[in-house]
């Protein structure tokens, strides 16, 4: 090996063990990590089985889960799991973690915010916060896009809700060809030309907008806009209230919609901590529980028949032509969501209400087989993380009877405390070898 072949095995070496720490410092903490899934995976095949299944009913319509499990039971790891096998099929992703303030389920806008701010596209790298922007640009010079959203008819939006035109997406890309691409309004001679601080600030308006974030009202960016490009257009308003679920679906779907229509599988919504639903105000509690509805009907409710409710229970919130979204836009779906709840009362009446039996699934518990074979991956990611350290073949073997011992006393109860009990562990025989023996002593008196 020459000298410039071995400095670039070194430096690929050096990643992936810098990768392999970071990995092992988030299961010292009882977190996810964001890569590597597959080194400490187990007992999760029926699960997945489960996912796959509803993947290609995504790619055919549309798909909803709920995965319930206790804590530690490996659901926030699931969720993760699911997003890497959706990305590797051609999905977009978004994920939420629920919490009462930021994004509490009983505020749509909240949570669309989060969901739109962590797309996540499978040709592009992760890690990077683009939000709708990639999707816009694909969308924005797409033939079948630019007929399937009526982006060049001179109609206004305001015919064809369930298909055709969408009320946001369709004047959204109006907007953006004219301040990206130049494209001149239906009567006028001259394409619009706009210098470059111009450009950036219409586009800022108009992501803000689409986006959810905090702006000016839509009545001024709809004035800022025409003013600019020479559109009339109408940007249309999203306001964070409660009853705005079935509205911020159908924007949801139009999105799923969009994904398929660039040449992605779709879009693949998923949803942490459901059980924060239980943590609301009784009236919260009420708006929370619509929007599950809202979710699942976004997902699958081409079919009536698959959701235990009626299209009459979203019926809730806007004026005007807002009144009139449907809860779902189009019906070539595409959208897969999945929530993740620890079980409690209040949220298994909440799922039950909204999602079809078959939708909801518990997590498996992981049998003793399991937890060995977890021993064995987080131990074999201890030596690549740290390949200094001298773990001995003989060490896995006993600390596979050590956790067999502590989850048979109750001591670990979830593969999180598995994982963490082994990282510390290991770390002690590594950094602090002569206080094994304590340590196991004490471990003997724990479980026997």
């Amino acid at each position: 090996m020459n000298a410039t072949a071995k400095k670039l095995v070194d430096a690929i070496d050096g990643e992936e063990s810098h990768r392999a720490l970071l990995t092992l410092e988030a299961l010292r903490l009882g977190v996810v990590p964001d890569t590597d899934l597959g080194a400490y995976t187990v007992g999760r095949e029926a699960e997945m089985e489960v996912v796959d299944a509803d993947l290609q009913k995504t790619k055919e319509g549309g798909a909803v889960r709920a995965f319930l499990g206790e804590y530690g039971a490996g659901k926030t790891h699931l969720l993760e799991l699911i997003r890497e096998r959706a990305r590797a099929q051609n999905f977009v992703t978004a994920r939420v973690v629920l919490n009462p303030e930021e994004t509490a389920p009983s505020h749509p806008k909240r949570v669309y915010r989060e969901l739109v701010r962590s797309l996540e596209y499978p040709d592009i790298p992760t890690g990077q916060a683009l939000g709708l922007t990639p999707l816009i640009e694909k969308a924005a010079t797409n033939d079948e896009v630019l007929e399937r959203f009526e982006v060049l008819s001179t109609e206004k939006t305001r015919e064809n809700l369930d298909e055709g035109a969408h009320l946001y997406l369709t004047p959204a890309l109006r907007y953006f060809r004219s301040i990206e691409l130049g494209e001149k309004n239906a009567g006028r001679r001259k394409k619009v030309k706009l210098d470059d601080d111009a450009r950036s600030h219409g586009l800022s308006l108009l992501f803000n907008w689409l986006e959810g974030h905090p702006t000016i009202s839509n009545v001024e960016i709809d004035d800022e806009l025409r003013h600019m490009v020479g559109r009339q257009d109408r940007i249309y308003s999203m306001k964070d209230y409660r009853p705005w679920a079935r509205i911020y679906g159908y924007i949801i779907s139009g999105l799923a919609t969009l994904t398929r229509q660039v040449g992605y599988s779709g879009l693949v919504v998923l949803i942490d901590e459901a059980e924060f639903y239980a943590l609301l105000s009784s009236q919260n509690r009420e708006f929370a529980r619509i929007l599950l509805k809202a979710l699942a009907w976004a997902s699958i409710g081409g079919d009536e028949s698959l959701v235990p409710f009626s299209r009459e229970e979203l019926e809730l919130g806007g004026m005007g032509i807002l009144r009139d979204l449907p809860p779902r836009y189009g019906r070539q779906g595409g959208l897969y969501t999945v929530f993740a709840m620890t079980p409690n009362t209040q949220g298994l009446d909440a799922l039950a209400g909204a999602l079809p039996e078959d939708g909801i699934t518990e997590i498996s518990r992981l049998e003793m087989e399991d937890y060995r074979a977890l021993v064995s991956r987080v131990t074999a990611h201890y030596r690549h993380g740290r390949p200094g350290a001298n773990i001995a073949e003989a060490m896995e073997g006993a600390l596979s009877k050590v956790v067999s011992g502590l989850l048979h006393s109750g001591y670990i109860e979830n593969p999180r405390q598995a994982m963490k009990f082994v990282v510390e562990f290991l770390d002690l025989a590594t950094f602090r070898p002569e206080d094994m023996r304590q340590v196991v002593g004490d471990l003997r008196e724990i479980y026997g």
